[in-house]
Order: C-alpha cells, then structure tokens, then sequence
C-alpha cells in the first residue's frame, strides 16, 4: 500500500526529482504492444527475376509452395495538406423569385479559407499535445503549408467559443455534487502589463474536470469560482481557502492525506520515527480497499479508520519536536488541519486526497512549460476552456 500511495504522490512530480526518489517504473508487459486502434493493410514483398538466382548452385529459385516470412510494421503517414477548390452549385426557381445554393464544406469561421477539421488540429495541437502556435507554423512551412499565428489563435479563439456552454454548463454540474477537488497554479501573463500571474483553478468531482482563470487566488476568488456550492470542496491547507469558508455559503473544507503523506515522506530521512506516520496513512487507503461498496466504507471508516486516527493523534501529540525541524513541521501540519483531514470519516464518498484534481491540472502545467502563459486575458479564457481534457471522465 505504501508503495501504492508513494506511486500517486510521485506522479505529479518532474521526472527527474521521481528518479531521486525512487527506482525505475516495473515493467509490465513484454512483447510487442498492441496496437488495436491501427488501421490494417498488407503488402506483399517477392523477389525480382534478376534475383531469383541460387548463390549455390547458380539455379533459379522458385516460390516455397504458400510459405511467407511474417512480421509487423507501424509506419506512419505524414501529415499533408491540400488547397480544395471548392465548387457549389447554384439553382434558381423559373419563377425568378429564389437563387440557392449547394451547401458547401464545414469551415471554422463562415467564410474563412480553413476548414474545421484544420482548425481542430490547431487546438488538439496546442492544448492536447502542448505545441506553441509559432511552433505549429514552423511545422506547417516543412509541409508546403504558409499560415501564421495569428490565423491559428483566430482558429483557435472560433473554436472556444463553440465549446464555452458546454464548459459553462460542466461547471454547473460539477457544483451540484456532493463533494468538488479544487487545486490552482500560476498562469504567466506575457504582455508585459500584469506583475503577477493569472491563476489556473480546476475545479473536479469523479467524473468532471473544468478549469477557469481568475485574476489571484484569495478568497474572494474562491467564493466566486463556488458560489453558492453547499457540499464539502477537498483542497489544500491555504489560509484563503479558510476564508473562504468562514465567508462562505456554508460548504466544508476536507483535507489531503497526500500532502501529509509527502510532508512526513520528506522528514523520514532525518527523522526515521516519521515511518509511523507513513504507515498509518498507508492503513487509511488499505481500509478503504477492503470496502465492496460506498455503504460498507461509510462503515469501515466510522470504526477501524477512527482507530487508526485515535492512535496516530495520540502519536502526534506526544511529539515534543520544535516546527523548525521537518518531522515537527509535518506534525504541526496534520494537527492544525486535523478536522479538515478526518472529515473524510463522516461521508464515505470523500476522497482521501486530492490527488484527482493534482492530475487535472497537469496539462495547463505542461503546456505553460511549453508556451510559457498568454499574451491577453482572452488568451486565458482560451486555455482554461480548452483544458477541459475533453471534460467528462470516462
């Protein structure tokens, strides 16, 4: 379990800092990897007549009864595009009183020159595989294509704004849920205008992520992402987030275990007895597994996981370690936030963690990595719609 827990918390993590972690990932399969979504098709190889010749013998050779030497190839085919002229008939009522046309190919934007589908690829590229506008345009040029960033962020703007209800409409259904994940990252302004960064909020439930940027992460912030939200919202420990809820409608603050657990990972090195910790944390998540339904881990959590807290509160207070060092802080950490930790015990559907919105926020992570933040508010607005990750978890 302990190795379980300690595989979710790396996970959103760099790569480098996993690999001083830990060791290499296990390898879980051998052999060659399926490829069940590739298209199909054969070809045949045979031997030219100038090569049908025995290096032996001198003969000639000749077809081994049906006998082939069989492999596999992926082979890719690159990306191409194509100027369609595009012709739609017109007709006319003898009348004289009606002139219509054909209807014509999809287009991104009525009367532009790019199809849908082109405009698609712009915004799969940018915000799915984290590829800079200007980037794509050097890609394009390599392929006979002469587009500029500006028609791209035109495509991709035109596209947003398709999908904005429905990103609007996520966010509804996700406040009517029992509980929300919450979690928010900078997001750099480049226009040279904003001191400090946008923030990133994602907001999540099992089933729905959706992001918003917002100006600051203060609580005003949070009241306006959650309105009038009444459930429990799974976040950090940040003070405004506190806050928020004391101002609030009435909603409640759970915990992360995940961060407790990382806190008391990261103390064991100096402080070996911060093992107890990461063993009791690791009980919580292998108590929640013994349970076969929502109702029997209601059931387990009201009696062996509050076990498990008596016995890890009690070790806590008995720890006399001044907060400086890392063990005392990690102690001081899950003591302060103790109610918000163990409310978990009170609904069975809560998460322990918040690991799920941590792994939400990853893509405008990468991409701001990428493509380093937006150049205008609206270049947010974009982003944060685009992230959706396609919204609704499967």
């Amino acid at each position: 379990m302990l190795e379980r827990l300690q595989a979710q918390v790396d996970q959103g993590k760099p790569k480098a800092q996993r690999k001083a972690n830990g060791g290499k990932k296990q390898r879980q399969r051998f052999g060659n990897t399926p490829q069940p979504k590739l298209a199909e098709v054969e070809q045949s190889f045979e031997l030219e007549d100038s090569e049908r010749q025995c290096p032996a013998c001198g003969g000639e050779v000749a077809p081994l009864g049906d006998e082939w030497e069989e492999s596999e190839l992926i082979d890719c085919i690159q990306v191409s595009y194509r100027r369609v002229k595009v012709r739609q008939r017109k007709y006319a009522c003898k009348c004289g009183g009606h002139i219509c046309s054909a209807p014509g190919p999809e287009r991104a934007i009525a009367g532009s020159r790019y199809s849908l589908d082109f405009a698609v690829k712009a915004v799969s590229d940018k915000y799915c595989d984290h590829l800079p506008l200007s980037r794509q345009v050097r890609i394009a040029a390599r392929y006979g294509l002469d587009v500029t960033s500006q028609t791209l962020w035109d495509l991709s703007n035109a596209i947003c704004r398709q999908l904005e209800p429905t990103s609007t409409r996520l966010l509804e259904l996700a406040l009517t849920a029992n509980w929300i994940g919450l979690d928010q990252t900078g997001w750099p302004s480049l226009d040279g205008k904003k001191d400090k960064p946008w923030q990133m909020w994602a907001i999540t439930t099992d089933r729905i992520v959706c992001h918003r940027i917002r100006d600051n992460k203060g609580a005003a912030t949070f009241l306006d992402l959650v309105g009038d939200y009444r459930g429990v919202v799974v976040c950090d420990a940040l003070s405004t987030h506190g806050a928020a809820q004391r101002d609030g409608p009435g909603f409640q603050l759970a915990g992360c275990w995940a961060h407790v657990f990382r806190k008391f990972r990261e103390a064991e090195p100096d402080h070996p007895q911060a093992s107890k910790m990461l063993e009791w944390i690791g009980r919580l998540y292998e108590i929640d597994d013994e349970a076969q339904s929502l109702e029997e881990r209601g059931k387990l959590r009201a009696g062996k996981s509050l076990d498990v807290l008596a016995e890890m509160r009690k070790w806590l207070l008995s720890q006399a370690v001044p907060k400086s060092l890392s063990i005392g802080n990690a102690s001081m950490y899950t003591l302060a936030n103790w109610e918000r930790l163990t409310l978990f015990t009170k609904h069975a559907d809560l998460p322990l963690d918040n690991n799920g919105t941590e792994r939400a926020i990853r893509g405008p992570v990468v991409g701001r990595k990428n493509h380093y933040g937006s150049k205008s508010r609206r270049g947010t607005e974009v982003a944060a719609t685009m992230y959706m990750e396609t919204a609704l978890k499967k």
